[in-house]
């Protein structure tokens, strides 16, 4: 399963869910911070970019191939996650996305049929 393989059980043994497991990316480049220096603040709960198509890892951050958490990565595994909950939580499957504007505005309804 997907969710096992984020979560280490994959050939490099590693989570890609920073703050997850025995081991974990500690080098996470972030386009707008860096990792804060001060070991008592954290940065935990995203899931970075992972492997490459060979199952290979550098834990390093100045390479965004591996070690960067994006928003489009995250909303799959946060979507993944919640379908994990089951029927016994109330929300819908279906719409879980609902409230996110679309990208690109809708298109405009076809034209009224000409009528001589």
């Amino acid at each position: 399963m997907e969710i096992d393989y984020i979560f280490g059980k994959n050939p490099q043994n590693i989570s890609y869910v920073l703050g997850f497991g025995e081991r974990y990316p500690k080098h996470v480049y972030h386009r707008g911070a860096s990792i804060p220096k001060n070991p008592k603040e954290s940065c935990k709960g995203a899931m970075v970019a992972g492997p490459d198509g060979h199952d290979g890892f550098h834990d390093v951050c100045t390479n965004s191939n591996y070690t960067e958490p994006t928003l489009t990565g995250n909303a799959g595994l946060v979507a993944a996650l919640v379908a994990l909950l089951g029927e016994k939580h109330m929300f819908d499957k279906n719409r879980i996305f609902s409230a996110v504007p679309p990208l690109f505005p809708e298109a405009p309804p076809p034209p009224v049929p000409w009528t001589p």
